[in-house]
């Protein structure tokens, strides 16, 4: 028997437990901690720039450009982008800017608005209102002529996250980003 009368499983029972007291936290240990990292989350967040929105509504513009460019092709007739202002455009078909395509995703009229998330940002084409194209992708203003501007169509993209120029290249209408 061990001291003040303890049998040795008594006494194993309280080394047990003191070792799984020893192993954890306590309360007043974790609840302070969990406070610290609230309060510099709080702090810290806030501080965090939002994405810049000039590389998402370029993005989404190629994305109809290109949808614009497939689908006069798909249906044997001029298609394209008519720049409403600065902060929205259509994608019409059937060679009649009023003619609104159907958007794939939505099943809406293909109009896009620069508000909300995205207002500030100006969509501002080097040609006039009209991007077209014919049947093979060949690029074409609003009168039908075949932009061939050296050295290249722009439609410059600016707002947070500075400017970007999307590039059309003549006669092929391929795409790029300055």
């Amino acid at each position: 028997m061990g001291a003040a009368g303890e049998s040795p499983r008594e006494r194993y029972r309280m080394q047990r437990g003191q070792r799984l007291r020893e192993r954890g936290f306590s309360q007043l240990e974790v609840i302070p901690v969990v406070m610290l990292v609230g309060i510099i989350a709080a702090i810290a967040i806030p501080r965090f720039p939002t994405p810049p929105q000039t590389g998402v509504v370029t993005s989404k513009l190629i994305q109809d450009i290109s949808y614009a460019k497939g689908l006069s092709n798909r249906l044997q007739t001029k298609c394209g982008i008519y720049f409403i202002d600065s902060s929205s455009y259509r994608v019409f078909q059937d060679d009649d800017i009023n003619n609104a395509a159907i958007n794939p995703v939505t099943g809406e009229d293909h109009v896009v608005t620069l508000s909300g998330r995205f207002s500030g940002v100006t969509v501002s084409p080097n040609f006039g209102t009209t991007l077209k194209f014919d049947t093979i992708g060949t690029p074409l203003d609003g009168s039908d002529t075949v932009l061939t501007a050296p050295p290249s169509i722009n439609i410059a993209v600016a707002g947070d996250g500075g400017e970007k120029t999307i590039r059309i290249e003549p006669n092929t209408g391929q795409l790029r980003v300055d």
